[in-house]
C-alpha cells in the first residue's frame, strides 16, 4: 500500500513540476547529489542557496521514494552526546518553521511536526538505560532544552492506560521467560515536549526538492549511476556515467544515497590513485516497523508521546487513524541483520514483527495483537556508533552525507547546512581534517563541532542503538 502511495505522489510531483526539471540535460553541473531524500535535497538546497549549480540523481521516480519513504519520522533531542543533542534541538526548530525554511509560497502543500512530545522510560534494571539518561540529561542541560521528570504516579496520570511493571531484560516472545516481571518497577519518565513527528516524510522530501527547483536546482530521476569519473590524476572525481550510457560533469560529488551509500562510496574509490582513509563506513540494515490498532479507549492522538521504552526493548508513537507504530531499539536479544547490499532485502514481515507487537504489548496490557502482520520492512544506512559521516574524503571533490538513516531524518532542515558548509570551506582551501568546522547555528545558540561527524574519528561511546 506505501507504494502505490508513493507512485501517486511521483506522478503529482512529475505534473507539478513539468518535464523539462526531471529530464535534466547533459551540461556540466558545479555538484552532482547523489541521492533524493531528505538528506540529499536538504543538501542540494543549501548549496544552491550559496551559489553552486546542482542536479540531485536518484535511482528512483520522485522524491523520497527510498528509505525517506520507510521513516518513522521521528522529531526528538534524546542524544548521548552534546553536539549530536544540539543538532537535533536545531533540526526540531527547522520543523516549527517548515514554511519559512523552505521559502514556500502560500497554500503549498507542506508536511507538518505532530508536537506530541518524547518520552524516555526510566529503567533501574537497565545499566544501559541508566547511563543513557545520564548523558541524555547532560546533553539536554548543555543545550538548554526543557525536560520534565515524571514519576510513576505522573506517568500513570498522562498515559493511564500503560504498565509500570518491569520486564527488563527484553526477549524474545518465544523465550520461555518472556513477559516474566523482574520483581521492580519503572522509575517513570524523562519527557520533553518539543518532539513529536513528521506527518507524512515522503512530502517532506518532495517539499525540499519543490525548493530546490524554485532555487534553480535540476533533478534526474530513474537514473542509476554505474560510475564516477576521476580526472587524469585519478586524485579528483569530474562527473558520472549513467547506465543509460550518458555522462554528467561535476568538480564536486556529494554521495547522500542512503543505504546505497556504502556501494556508492566504493564505486567512487575504484580505480581511483588515492586510498580511501576513512576509519569510518556505513553499511545497510534491515529493520521492521509494525503498525497495529492503538488499546481501546486510549485515543493516543491525544495522550500519547513518542515512547523510548529500554525495559522492553522498543520505541512506539501514535499513527492518524487509532494506530500504533512500533519499531525496535536494537536489545541485546536480537542479532542485527546487516545486508551486503540494498538489493539483498526481502520486504515480508517476519517474526521480527511479533516480537515488536508482544513487547509493545507488555507496556500496553490493552493492546490487541491482530491476526494478520501490518508493517514494513526497509532499510537503515548505519554507522558503528549510530552516528552520521557528514565529512569530505581522501578523493578530492567527493564528499559524505551518509549514515543517516534510522535518526537523522530529523535533522533534514540542518543537514543541507552543514553540506553547504563543508563544501564551501574545503573547496576554498580550509583543512577541515586539522582543525573541524564549526557551524553557526540559525535558530538555536551555539555552534555545532563538525569534528563529531568526522571519518577520521574513533567510535563514539554512543547507546549503541538508533537511539545515538
Amino acid at each position: 500500500m506505501a507504494h502505490i502511495t508513493l507512485q501517486k505522489a511521483c506522478r503529482r510531483f512529475v505534473d507539478h513540476v513539468g518535464s523539462r526539471h526531471i529530464a535534466g540535460n547533459a551540461r556540466a553541473y558545479d555538484i552532482i547529489v547523489i541521492g533524493g531524500g531528505v538528506v540529499g535535497n536538504s543538501s542540494a538546497l543549501e548549496l544552491r542557496r550559496k551559489g553552486f549549480t546542482t542536479v540531485n540523481v536518484d535511482a528512483g521516480p520522485c522524491p523520497g521514494y527510498g528509505s525517506t519513504s520507510s521513516s518513522s519520522a521521528i522529531v526528538r533531542n534524546y542524544y548521548s552526546s552534546i553536539d549530536s543533542c544540539r543538532l537535533a534541538w536545531e533540526g526540531y526548530h527547522g520543523w516549527v518553521r517548515w514554511a519559512d525554511y523552505l521559502q514556500a509560497p502560500p497554500n503549498e502543500d507542506l508536511c507538518y511536526l505532530n508536537e506530541i512530545g518524547n518520552a524516555a522510560i526510566d529503567t533501574p534494571a537497565s545499566p544501559q538505560c541508566q547511563k543513557y539518561l545520564a548523558n541524555v540529561r547532560k546533553a539536554m542541560a548543555a543545550c538548554g532544552i526543557p525536560v520534565e521528570d515524571w514519576d510513576t504516579a505522573e506517568l500513570q496520570k498522562r498515559i493511564p492506560y500503560m504498565t509500570t511493571a518491569s520486564f527488563f531484560p527484553p526477549r524474545k516472545a518465544n523465550d520461555d521467560e518472556f513477559g516474566a516481571e523482574n520483581g521492580g518497577s519503572i522509575a517513570g519518565a524523562l519527557f520533553c515536549q518539543h518532539a513529536g513527528y513528521v506527518n507524512d516524510p515522503q512530502l517532506a522530501a518532495r517539499n525540499l526538492a519543490d525548493a530546490v527547483i524554485r532555487a534553480g536546482g535540476a533533478f534526474r530521476w530513474n537514473s542509476k549511476v554505474t560510475q564516477v569519473l576521476h580526472d587524469p590524476t585519478g586524485t579528483r572525481v569530474c562527473g558520472v556515467r549513467l547506465s543509460d550510457g550518458s555522462s554528467i560533469e561535476a568538480p564536486i560529488v556529494i554521495n547522500a544515497a542512503g543505504p546505497h551509500s556504502r556501494a556508492f562510496h566504493e564505486l567512487a574509490f575504484k580505480d581511483a590513485k588515492v586510498a580511501d582513509d576513512s576509519n569510518i563506513s556505513s553499511r545497510p540494515l534491515k529493520v521492521e516497523v509494525a503498525y497495529v490498532r492503538e488499546p481501546p479507549g486510549s485515543i493516543m492522538d491525544k495522550t500519547f508521546p513518542v515512547v523510548v521504552d529500554l525495559d522492553v526493548g522498543v520505541y512506539m508513537r501514535p499513527q492518524q487513524g487509532g494506530q500504533l507504530l512500533i519499531g525496535s531499539v536494537e536489545p541485546e536479544c536480537d542479532e542485527l541483520e546487516f545486508l551486503s547490499a540494498p538489493e539483498d532485502l526481502k520486504e515480508g514481515l517476519t517474526d521480527e514483527w511479533t516480537n515488536l507487537v508482544y513487547r509493545a504489548a507488555l507496556r500496553l496490557p490493552g493492546l490487541q495483537v491482530p491476526n494478520t502482520a501490518a508493517g514494513l520492512a526497509a532499510l537503515y544506512d548505519t554507522t558503528p556508533d549510530w552516528v552520521p559521516i557528514y565529512d569530505r574524503s581522501a578523493l578530492g571533490g567527493f564528499y559524505s552525507m551518509r549514515g543517516t538513516s534510522g535518526n537523522q531524518f530529523k535533522n533534514a532542515p540542518v543537514v543541507g547546512r552543514i553540506c553547504a558548509h563543508l563544501v564551501d570551506g574545503c573547496e576554498n582551501g580550509y583543512s577541515h581534517d586539522a582543525e573541524p568546522f564549526k557551524l553557526p547555528l540559525t535558530y538555536t545558540s551555539g555552534v555545532l563541532d563538525l569534528g563529531l561527524f568526522s571519518r577520521l574519528r574513533n567510535l563514539e561511546d554512543t547507546s549503541g542503538s538508533v537511539l545515538g
